[in-house]
């Protein structure tokens, strides 16, 4: 029988790139929440009425943080996977991954982005909770929505 370490290890082995992908995705989620509060905040103090606005501000800002820093952790982690063993970056390699990520996870963005729109506007128009409130529940239920179609 194997020791509790060795199982944590021999998971950790088999499932390493999924954890790392993971880990990756759930730190640029939770800093682009963050932010978003902030963003949202603002745009609903500077354009006070314009719910359409605010929701598109929301939505691209949203968007852009998101992938930046994704994209940033997930080649960071990765950089040595995409190097020839002349030290010459493997660009064949890197394209192929990239389109099944984006492949990949283009659905649940889709969804994500669109619930996230819908609802920031839907929430601004037909309630009185605070902008910071809004983002919080409009990115909750977007980050269900992307998780149950992924």
């Amino acid at each position: 029988m194997m020791n509790p370490n060795g199982l944590i290890n021999n998971f950790y082995s088999k499932y390493r790139d999924i954890i790392h992908f993971n880990k990756n995705f759930l730190i640029a989620s939770i800093i682009t929440a963050l932010l978003d509060v902030v963003i949202v905040t603002y745009a609903s103090i500077t354009y006070a009425g314009n719910n359409l606005l605010i929701s598109i501000i929301s939505l691209t800002t949203d968007f852009a943080i998101f992938n930046f820093i994704f994209i940033i952790l997930f080649y960071l982690e990765n950089k040595q996977r995409y190097l020839k063993p002349d030290g010459t970056k493997d660009k064949q390699q890197l394209r192929q991954d990239s389109i099944k990520l984006v492949t990949t996870l283009g659905l649940s963005e889709i969804v994500y982005l669109f619930t996230k729109f819908v609802s920031t506007y839907l929430f601004f128009e037909f309630t009185r909770i605070n902008s910071s409130e809004i983002s919080i529940i409009t990115t909750v239920i977007g980050w269900i929505l992307y998780a149950t179609t992924a």
